[in-house]
């Protein structure tokens, strides 16, 4: 089977070559057309130039100047919501939201800090260090192009390894959007004033998405499925003591849940990191640690019939983290996986949140997370018809909203055929 390379501009370029959305650019799009090939899923990539500006003026930050982006995401950080879609039938083939707030999540379970200061370095120019991140990448010297990535993006269709047949009637071929976040959301001032910076953008140009077709030897069936693992997510906030949220999730095979937070005046406000994953926190900046966590199923305990009980219950005082807590996060997000960034110096109980918290090793890791397919087995639990629920005892001792994004890790299936395509929950 032969390979085409191939390269393409977005569908919705503007003259300037220019993508920003503060000039009103807020989704890129990129279509490939319906052919008698094969899309390698794996092999996409969006490549581009990046520059920042710290005023209207197009003036370029300096070390002096206090303005960053998150180190766990770095070019990650201006991609809001992810959309594919059939471009014959228009039907969505997968969505994700938040979804720099998933790879918030996502990223440090499944990279460690050595992959961070090399490959991802090269890639998308994290580094796990605020500092350093802000002097590589946003503090980058002034140069013709800026700074040049090329990332994958990681989703259910995409991270599948599947092969898209473009040419199936059904499919007609595919059509990736990417909704940009805004600029208060991408960026944020470390020191938490915003003195200087309310107008603080970035600037994409040379944007171009990376794609390998197959060619095949011979014709391709007029129908087929293909199955990967989706992500949906949800937005809720938690004001009180005693948080609970229920969601109906409509997934049949899931496979784990999980969630992170942040005070809700974090989100899009250009003086605190949109991106950061904190516990709760009370409105002078104090962890609202969480005392006990339960996890239910149409209101009844599951899959585990108990409190989890964490250690700051047991010991207010304590700053270590909670290991259970952390091992049930990591296998709601990749089970058995053991190569991440987290550590007890992004995991302890020592930062506070006046301010965007300024930790090493990429920031505070905090991450809740319930695995309902530990084994592998690719079926989980049947959310279709029930709801999915979680209780929490919480320290909240004031008025002090905070955002919780649930983000649920299920099977799907896709069933095209000459009637259409089927999206299998």
């Amino acid at each position: 089977m032969s390979i085409i390379y191939n390269e393409l501009q977005p569908s919705n370029i503007n003259s300037t070559q220019k993508i920003s959305h503060k000039q009103g650019n807020p989704i890129v799009s990129f279509l490939i057309g319906s052919q008698p090939h094969l899309l390698d899923c794996g092999s996409v990539r969006l490549s581009g130039d990046i520059k920042f500006f710290k005023d209207a003026n197009r003036t370029q930050p300096t070390t002096a100047d206090q303005l960053g982006i998150d180190e766990k995401l770095a070019i990650y950080s201006i991609i809001d919501k992810v959309t594919i879609t059939s471009q014959r039938s228009r039907q969505v083939i997968e969505t994700i939201n938040h979804y720099g707030r998933f790879l918030s999540s996502y990223l440090p379970y499944v990279s460690s800090r050595e992959d961070k200061m090399t490959f991802s370095n090269n890639q998308s120019l994290s580094v796990p260090n605020y500092e350093t991140q802000k002097r590589e990448l946003v503090d980058f010297p002034v140069t013709q192009h800026g700074s040049r990535f090329c990332i994958n993006l990681p989703t259910g269709v995409l991270s599948s390894g599947n092969l898209l047949p473009l040419g199936a009637t059904s499919l007609g071929g595919v059509e990736i959007s990417l909704t940009l976040a805004p600029d208060a959301q991408a960026l944020y001032a470390l020191n938490g004033s915003p003195t200087g910076l309310a107008e603080a953008f970035y600037e994409l140009e040379n944007v171009r998405l990376h794609c390998e077709l197959n060619v095949p030897q011979q014709a391709l069936p007029p129908s087929g499925q293909v199955t990967y693992n989706a992500i949906t997510s949800y937005f809720n906030v938690i004001n009180s003591a005693n948080a609970v949220v229920n969601f109906n999730l409509g997934t049949s095979r899931t496979l784990g849940v999980f969630m992170n937070m942040c005070p809700s005046k974090y989100l899009n406000n250009i003086a605190y990191n949109s991106y950061a994953t904190t516990t709760p926190l009370n409105s002078d900046g104090s962890q609202a640690d969480i005392k006990s966590i339960i996890i239910t199923k149409a209101g009844r305990r599951m899959p585990f019939n108990f409190n989890l009980d964490t250690n700051v219950k047991d010991s207010e005082s304590t700053t270590v983290v909670d290991p259970q807590v952390v091992s049930f996060a990591r296998d709601s997000i990749r089970p058995d996986n053991l190569r991440s960034q987290i550590s007890p110096v992004n995991t302890n109980r020592l930062y506070s949140g006046a301010t965007t918290p300024l930790t090493a090793q990429g920031g505070p890791q905090e991450c809740l997370g319930v695995p309902f397919d530990t084994a592998g087995t690719g079926i989980g639990e049947d959310f279709s018809t029930t709801p999915f629920g979680i209780q929490m005892e919480v320290g909240l001792d004031s008025d002090s909203p905070n955002a919780l994004f649930l983000f649920v890790h299920s099977r799907q299936t896709m069933v095209y055929g000459p009637q259409g395509i089927q999206i299998i929950q």
